[in-house]
């Protein structure tokens, strides 16, 4: 497949703030050239240009790593047939240390399955999904579950959790209400994604007191997906992609514009996270996807004009780099 990639001014505002912010992130952190991703249900780290890949788990099961900011822990999510309802895709959330190591599952009060977890910036607390009250009616066939969806904050060592949001009685067949929440770079706001159960649903950008600030699609009617949202260093730009729904079309990676809600393509594929201070983005790309032979690469994209992606991880999905960091001056 041919990779094609669209630059606009609309890009070069984007990186010439970026620039502007760069200065106060730890540009030479090795943190910033690491990333976590997932090969055959299993949690790998590796270098941004594809080197010194390292096997962290090997249940086969294991699904959405999450970088801690230091770099030294992997947070992902597992299920199997023995959680409270598989079908859901809900599991048990697990830490990991990315020198290797037995995973550490995670238990948060109140909480019986989450996914989709994510470090704070301190690294103490974890963004997630959750599944709380689950509720049961009808038998075989004609089983409906229901239950509490939360978007929570959860501190590590306590096991303390707090919802940020929440909706009750949500019927679990009818799609993800919350999915993948994520903190903005300097910890004030929380982005998230809805996931109809039909391949739709955009993101929304909410303060920590659950105010909703920004919703993309702005307009209800519209179901297109946009999914996996980021926020970038400058707080306006997004950083998000639109999965494909049949063979006629492709996924693409964007960035949007939450002031005037522009959208600019950045390139084909899916699942892009911001790397090296957000100079570049790592992504997912499919090969034969809607059929049984689909595989998946990491590819890397410097974010600069006349830059083209670059294959560096094979048989590689669901990328995860560590949120940027304020860098420290010592005296």
């Amino acid at each position: 497949m041919k990779i094609r990639v669209c630059y606009t001014v609309a890009i070069m505002a984007f990186l010439l703030t970026l620039t502007a912010v760069a200065g106060a992130t730890d540009s030479g952190s090795i943190t910033n050239e690491t990333i976590a991703f997932v090969r055959k249900g299993n949690i790998w780290i590796a270098r941004v240009d594809g080197s010194s890949e390292h096997q962290l788990t090997n249940s086969g099961t294991c699904r959405n790593p999450s970088l801690s900011p230091d770099g030294k822990q992997v947070a992902f999510y597992q299920s199997s047939e023995k959680d409270i309802y598989p079908d859901t895709g809900f599991g048990q959330i697990y830490l990991v240390d990315t020198r290797g190591g037995k995973p550490q599952r995670i238990r948060f009060d109140g909480i019986l399955a989450a996914e989709d977890p994510s470090f704070s910036l301190d690294g103490k607390s974890l963004l997630f999904a959750g599944l709380s009250e689950l509720r049961k009616v009808g038998k075989h066939d004609n089983l409906q579950v229901f239950a509490t969806m939360s978007v929570n904050l959860g501190v590590i060592r306590t096991g303390k959790s707090k919802p940020l949001l929440q909706h009750k009685n949500t019927m679990l067949d009818a799609g993800y209400l919350y999915a993948n929440p994520l903190f903005s770079l300097d910890g004030k706001l929380v982005l998230w994604q809805q996931s109809g159960s039909d391949v739709s649903g955009g993101f929304e950008i909410f303060d920590l007191k659950g105010k909703r600030l920004f919703r993309y699609p702005s307009k209800k009617e519209d179901s297109t997906p946009y999914w996996g949202a980021s926020l970038a260093s400058d707080g306006q730009t997004v950083l998000c992609y639109s999965p494909a729904t049949s063979e006629e079309s492709e996924d693409k990676i964007y960035l949007i514009n939450r002031r005037t809600e522009k959208k600019v393509t950045v390139t084909i594929g899916s699942n892009p996270v911001f790397v090296r201070n957000g100079k570049a983005i790592v992504f997912e790309q499919w090969e034969n996807r809607w059929r049984d032979i689909a595989s998946s690469n990491l590819w890397v994209l410097e974010l600069k004009p006349g830059a083209v992606p670059k294959r560096i991880i094979t048989d590689a999905s669901e990328p995860a780099g560590a949120l940027m960091t304020k860098q420290v001056h010592r005296k």
